[in-house]
């Protein structure tokens, strides 16, 4: 049997591939009258439209924004006043809270008082004693005392007339050697002791007509001095037992609780002054040539947006706020970076009647500089 040869099977050839078409490019078309007046209207209404805002702009610029200079960075101020303890001791009642509205001169704080009694009792009764030896010292001498000391004058006189005549008979008697010497003696003695007595009581006489000396009545003085200066220490210390608020505002804070124990000088409230109020506006340093007191401000407080509220420019501070700083803007190394400096400046409200003003309540300003 005869095997027929095999064929390989032949390649078909890959029907050829058509050139890619190029895509047809479209000719632009003229634009109609049309378009072209709708593409016009929209540049026109495009420019009128510019126009309009810069006019606008332009307008308030120049009712508004002429002649004035403006910030964002101001808040309003009040006086916060710290309530402190003036002695140490135990608190025995707290009588007002955080949110509290108190009046100037409203107890806040007692504090146990009874030893500062006891010693204001002991001042007292020292003032008295030191009064009454004043007025002895001024009142000398007295009538009765006079005459009391003229009666012992009488009696000594009395007493020496007899003793000098017993002495005379005593030494008739000596010489006639009827008595012993030793009564001679005692006869003399007697008599120089009512001489030496009747001296004495015409002494303290003299001295009770010149009155009572003067540096005795300068010194009964000071001690009255000193001892009504420590009565006034003793009234000072009681009253300080009772703390009052100085000024009438609301209570912001409260640092002390009843029972415990405060020491002199240590704070008890923060109390933030009411009615008292003002805005601080912190204006750059180019802004401030023309600024000066007295000058027309609108404010806008952030808290009450649709309220324009006016006031005037009071002092302005005497330094920027990086001197007031804790940490200084200088540097000792050599390398320097310029910013901008903010000088504080202080605006008065104009009118008595607002709203409630809290402290540093965020706050926009408007100062008139071209306005006096």
């Amino acid at each position: 049997m005869r095997s027929e040869p095999q064929h390989e099977p032949e390649e078909q050839e890959a029907p050829a591939q058509e050139p890619p078409r190029i895509a047809e490019i479209p000719v632009p078309q003229a634009p109609t009258r049309t378009q072209r007046r709708g593409l016009n209207l929209r540049l026109w209404l495009f420019l009128l439209l510019i126009l309009a805002v810069g006019g606008g702009y332009g307008t308030y610029w120049w009712n508004f924004l002429r002649g004035t200079v403006a910030t964002d960075d101001a808040y309003v101020d009040a006086r916060v006043v710290s309530v402190s303890s003036r002695l140490g001791g135990r608190t025995e009642s707290v009588l007002a809270q955080e949110g509290m509205q108190v009046k100037g001169g409203q107890v806040l704080v007692r504090i146990a008082a009874d030893k500062l009694e006891i010693r204001l009792s002991q001042m007292r009764a020292a003032t008295r004693s030191a009064q009454a030896l004043l007025d002895n010292e001024r009142n000398n001498p007295r009538p009765e005392e006079i005459e009391m000391v003229e009666a012992e004058i009488r009696v000594w006189e009395t007493k020496l007339t007899r003793a000098r005549e017993d002495q005379a008979r005593a030494e008739q008697l000596a010489r006639a050697n009827a008595i012993a010497a030793q009564e001679l003696y005692h006869r003399r003695g007697d008599a120089a002791e009512a001489f030496s007595q009747l001296e004495v009581a015409r002494r303290r006489l003299s001295l009770l007509m010149a009155g009572t000396p003067k540096e005795e009545i300068r010194r009964a003085e000071a001690d009255l001095e000193l001892a009504e200066a420590r009565l006034r220490g003793a009234e000072a210390d009681v009253e300080d037992a009772t703390v009052r608020s100085p000024v009438t505002g609301v209570v912001a804070k409260r640092l002390v609780d009843a029972g415990e124990y405060v020491n002199e000088g240590q704070a008890l409230f923060q109390i933030v002054e009411t009615g008292k109020t003002w805005v601080v506006a912190n204006l750059e340093e180019d802004q401030i040539a023309n600024v000066k007191e007295g000058q027309t401000v609108s404010i806008w407080v952030d808290a009450y947006p649709s309220l324009e509220l006016k006031g005037r420019v009071g002092p302005l501070f005497a330094a920027t706020l990086s001197r007031f700083s804790l940490f200084p803007s200088t540097s000792a190394s050599g390398s320097f970076v310029k910013v901008t400096q903010r000088v504080p400046v202080r605006i008065d409200w104009e009118i008595q009647e607002l709203p409630p003003m809290f402290p540093g309540l965020n706050v926009q300003v408007r100062i008139a500089v071209g306005v006096e």
